[in-house]
Formats: structure tokens, sequence, C-alpha cells
């Protein structure tokens, strides 16, 4: 797949998965944008600096304002906008009585309030053509399996509905939305946090990243609407 000189931007793009990513889009020709919140992601970004990739610190992707900013700047640096990637994110797990609504609204905006964000501004700087990818998640496509974790649950189906939904509303603008869901991914965190666990079974960041790239491809010239689960053999 060849992206040479296209723009993509990659929002969680400094994370394990967005790092990922944004290897195979730069190894392809890419130019690349990604917005943080805090400096400190660039911690083990090892793309700081380099010469295809803008980096903005200090972007709320929850604020439709900051977010609008960032993409402007980013169309300054790196030229029209061919493809967006929408990682950023987090998770949360607690009982429904430990849950209090400002949980519940933190996982919202982290999930799917900064995904709705994203989505809108991309798809007003896109040409016909654009693509776009955005990140459910198992239980979000299996809420049964959402049990102790009901507000990212949520969050993440309603990422799956506006991936669906959207992209029935701008095919006729020639613009391609769709979606991954990914089971537990085999990441250093989830390593920790479940050390007795097949890691040989969950889906690795690189294979992950492969199914996004060509989502976001002139080879995907069909799929739009989609939320293909990632799922490896877990």
């Amino acid at each position: 797949m060849d992206f040479t000189n296209k723009h993509v931007v990659i929002t969680g793009g400094t994370g394990t998965l967005g790092a990922a990513v944004t290897t195979l889009l730069i190894d392809a020709g890419a130019h690349c944008s990604i917005p943080c919140y805090d400096k400190s992601e660039l911690e083990n970004f090892e793309y700081e600096g380099h010469k295809s990739i803008y980096i903005k610190i200090g972007v709320d992707l929850t604020d439709e304002k900051a977010t609008r900013d960032f993409y402007s700047k980013a169309i300054e640096q790196n030229g029209t906008l061919w493809g967006s990637v929408h990682i950023a994110g987090g998770f949360g797990m607690s009982k429904i009585d430990d849950t209090s609504k400002d949980d519940f609204m933190k996982q919202i905006n982290m999930n799917l309030v900064t995904c709705f964000n994203a989505c809108k501004i991309a798809i007003s700087h896109m040409h016909k053509g654009g693509r776009i990818v955005n990140i459910s998640s198992r239980p979000g496509l299996e809420p049964r399996q959402g049990a102790g974790m009901v507000p990212y649950t949520v969050s993440k189906s309603g990422v799956a509905s506006l991936t669906e939904s959207l992209a029935a509303e701008v095919v006729d603008d020639g613009i391609l939305i769709n979606a991954v869901a990914p089971s537990t991914i085999d990441t250093p965190a989830n390593r920790e946090a479940m050390p007795n666990a097949d890691f040989n079974k969950w889906p690795k960041p690189a294979e992950i990243a492969n199914q996004i790239l060509y989502l976001i491809s002139e080879q995907n010239t069909i799929s739009r609407g989609a939320v293909v689960p990632v799922y490896g053999e877990s």
C-alpha cells in the first residue's frame, strides 16, 4: 500500500497501537499529524522530530474548538487531508455500584466524544476519496462481555454506531468510514495486568495496524460502515 505524500491524522498516535499505525504509514511514505494532550505521551515515542510527522502538544480532543484548531494547523503543515485514524481513548473498569456519573462521563468523553469531534472536523477538511477509521472494541460489539466495565462498553458501542451511521451520511461525498474492534491487544500494560493470560492469542498491534492501513488505503474502494472484529485467537 502506497501512501506517498498522503496526509493522515492519527489521534492517540503515540500509544502502542498508534505507534504501530504511524510506523507503517511512515514506511509507506505518508505525512502524519498527531495531537497530544500532554508532553509525557512522547516519552516512549521514537518518531518525535521525524521530518514526516507534525506533533502538537496540549490538544484536548473533547473540546471541539481545540480539535478544529489542531486539524487546521496540521493541514497547514502537511497538506490536504487524506485519512484520519481515531485511536485516542482510555479504558476503565468498575462495578456499577462503584461508578459515579463523573466516571461514566469520563469514558464517554475519552472514547466517544473525542471520536465524534475528530470525525466531524476531519470530514469538513476532506476531499472526495477521504478515509476514516475509528476504534471500537470487542465489548462495544458484544456488550454482554462488558460486565464490570459498563461505561467503557457503552462508549465503544457508541463508536460503533457512530461509524455505521456516519458512513451512510457521507458516502455520497466519496468518504469511506469504517472501524476496527480489537479484543485485548498484546501490549506490555495488558501483559502486566493479566500475567496468566495466553498472550499468543491476543492480536498484535502491528496486525491491527495492517488492517487499519488497508481500510484507509486507496485499495479499499468498497468497504464502508464496517466494524471489523480484530480478535486474533482470543
